[in-house]
């Protein structure tokens, strides 16, 4: 009986004691999404503009390479998120999609188009693990 007790409580105990000893937090993976319309600011010059489009979409077009329309949108994080991954749906030709952590609490996507093209900017999504 001894024989098959001891491996017993040695794994119950490792079970028990591992995440107090290896001082893991629970994480919750979560994010945010951005409707195309809901900008923090946009820009546009030159043959370029920003409007609004069918289902919440900015619509983004310039119709050659002289000018430049532009758009951020803002998200805050909380104080302990982890690394943050996006995703901009509608993106077409002519637009550059640049992201940055501004702060330990706001993460920035901006999408630019500065060539000759038409994007239709649907959800801007982030996603991040916040520990507990």
């Amino acid at each position: 009986m001894l024989r098959f007790s001891a491996p017993l409580v040695l794994i119950i105990a490792l079970l028990g004691a591992a995440p107090a000893s290896a001082g893991l937090a629970p994480k919750l993976y979560t994010g945010q999404t951005r409707l195309g319309i809901q900008t923090s600011s946009r820009t546009a010059n030159g043959s370029c503009s920003t409007s609004a489009g069918l289902l919440f979409v900015l619509v983004m077009k310039c119709d050659n390479a002289d000018g430049k329309a532009r758009a951020k949108y803002t998200f805050t994080l909380p104080k302990k998120a982890g690394s943050v991954t996006w995703q901009v749906s509608g993106a077409h030709r002519g637009a550059t999609v640049s992201a940055k952590r501004v702060s330990d609490t706001e993460f920035r996507v901006t999408v630019t188009q500065d060539d000759a093209g038409r994007s239709d900017i649907g959800p801007v999504t982030i996603e991040y693990y916040v520990c507990g």
